[in-house]
C-alpha cells in the first residue's frame, strides 16, 4: 500500500514543534507498518533521513488555487490514499481536481472573527505574519467550508473544540477526532538531585518561582504574564523565570519588550530572561524546579500545545487561558481569561497562597497525563484508517 502525506514546511528544526510533530508521528507509523509513504513538502528537509521527501518548488498550499506541482507529483506517485495537512484557509480552493481518497487533517484551531479580534489590534499588526491565516480563516463564509469539505473522504481533528465547530458549521464529511499523543518519556520524572541542585542556582531565596517556558511571542501572552507578576510581586516575594526558546533572531525582538516592561513595573530584579537552547531533558529539569507554571496564550496557531502536557505530566499546575482546545486539557481553577493580566495575577496569588490547592492541582494534571495516549496510540489509529483503503 503506498500513501502520500502533504505537510507544508516539513523541516527537521520544526519537528518539536505543532503541526509538524503530529506529521511527523504519523508518518513514522505508516512507516513501522510497512507502509510505503512519500512526504510532499515546499522546504529543504535535509536531515529527515528516515523518510522519503519531496520538495516542491513553489509552496504546496497556494492562496485560492491548486498547485499544478503538487498535482503532477501525486499523479506521479499514484498513491492508494493521500493524507493532506489542513488549516481552515486549505478550504478556500475554487477548484478541486484530486481524483484519490483523500484524509484531511485539520491541525489549525477554527476561530470566529470575535475570538481572533480579542488578540487586540495591537498584537495583530505586531504579529500578523502569524496570525493573518487565522484573520482570513475567520472571514470564510460556512457555506464554502462545507462545499469543499465533501472533497474528503474523512476529515481528522485534534480536538472536540474544532470537532464543535465542523458540526456547527454542518459539514457533511465524516469527523473523527484524534489527539496528539506524547512519548513515553514525557512521564518519566527527572533526577532529583539534578531539579535540587538547578533550584539552588535559580532560586537560592526559596521563594515562590513562577516560570513560563518556550518561544518568548507576545502572541503567546508573555507581556501580559509580566505585567501580571507586576503586580503578584507588590503582594508576594517571588520570582518570574521565562525560560526562552528563541526559535529565530526576529523573537530576540520580543525578549526586549518583556526586558522593557519589566523595568517599567520596577521588577526587573525578580524578573530572569534565559534565552538558551536545551534538550527536552533538560526542559523537564528547568520545568521542576518551578513552583507554578504560566502559559497565557492569546490564542494558539496550532493545537494541542505540548507545553501544557509537558508541565501537566511533571505535576505542576499549570496556568493557562481559556481559548481553544485549552479548555479540554486543564481544570477550569486553572483558566482566565486572553490578555487579562489582573485576572491572571489573581490567579498565581490565589495558588502561591494555597500550597494545597496548588498541590491538588499539580497531581490531577499528572493524573491526567498517565492516562493521555501516547504517540504509538495515535500511530495505531491512522494506520487503522487508511488500511480501508487497501484494496480501492
Amino acid at each position: 500500500m503506498k500513501v502520500c502525506v502533504t505537510c507544508f514546511e516539513f523541516r527537521k528544526k520544526n519537528l518539536r514543534r505543532q503541526p509538524w510533530r503530529y506529521i511527523y508521528e504519523v508518518v513514522k507509523g505508516l512507516i513501522e507498518n510497512n507502509v510505503e509513504v512519500v512526504l510532499i513538502t515546499d522546504v529543504d528537509s535535509t536531515g529527515i533521513d528516515e523518510i522519503n521527501i519531496r520538495t516542491l518548488k513553489k509552496s504546496i498550499n497556494p492562496f485560492l488555487i491548486e498547485s499544478q506541482e503538487l498535482l503532477d507529483v501525486l499523479n506521479e506517485e499514484n498513491p492508494d490514499v493521500i493524507i493532506m495537512n489542513l488549516g481552515l484557509t486549505s478550504f478556500l480552493k475554487f477548484k478541486y481536481s484530486i481524483n484519490k481518497p483523500v484524509i484531511g487533517v485539520v491541525t489549525s484551531p477554527i476561530y470566529s472573527f470575535h475570538e481572533v479580534l480579542n488578540v487586540g489590534f495591537k498584537e495583530i499588526f505586531k504579529n500578523i505574519n502569524h496570525i493573518s491565516i487565522h484573520i482570513l480563516g475567520s472571514l470564510i463564509p460556512n457555506f464554502i467550508i462545507r462545499r469543499y469539505s465533501n472533497n474528503f473522504d474523512l476529515l481528522v481533528v485534534l480536538s472536540e473544540y474544532n470537532k464543535k465547530r465542523l458540526e456547527k458549521i454542518n459539514v457533511k464529511t465524516g469527523i473523527r477526532k484524534i489527539i496528539p499523543g506524547i512519548d513515553k518519556s514525557f512521564l518519566e520524572l527527572p533526577n532529583e538531585s539534578n531539579v535540587e541542585e538547578l533550584k539552588k542556582k535559580l532560586n537560592p531565596d526559596k521563594i515562590p518561582l513562577i516560570m513560563y517556558f518556550t518561544s518568548p511571542l507576545t502572541l503567546r501572552g508573555t507581556d501580559t504574564l509580566v505585567k501580571a507578576f507586576a503586580k503578584v510581586r507588590r503582594k508576594v516575594k517571588s520570582k518570574l523565570i521565562i525560560l526562552s526558546r528563541r526559535e529565530h533572531e526576529e523573537l530576540s525582538k520580543d525578549e526586549q519588550i518583556l526586558e522593557k516592561i519589566a523595568r517599567k513595573e520596577g521588577i526587573s530584579d525578580s524578573v530572569e530572561l534565559l534565552s538558551i537552547y536545551l534538550e527536552p531533558d533538560e526542559v523537564k529539569e528547568y520545568v521542576s524546579a518551578a513552583d507554578i507554571i504560566t502559559l497565557p496564550f492569546k490564542i494558539v496557531i496550532s493545537e494541542i500545545p505540548l507545553s501544557i502536557l509537558e508541565a501537566m505530566a511533571l505535576s505542576k499546575p499549570v496556568i493557562s487561558t481559556d481559548i481553544g482546545c485549552i479548555t479540554e486539557l486543564l481544570n477550569s481553577e486553572l483558566l482566565v481569561r486572553p490578555n487579562d493580566n489582573s485576572a491572571l495575577a489573581r490567579k498565581i496569588l490565589k495558588l502561591i497562597n494555597d500550597e494545597t490547592l496548588a498541590d491538588k492541582l499539580g497531581n490531577g494534571s499528572r493524573i491526567y497525563m498517565e492516562n493521555y495516549p501516547l504517540w504509538d496510540d495515535v500511530k495505531t489509529s491512522f494506520f487503522k484508517l487508511i488500511q480501508g483503503y487497501n484494496n480501492e
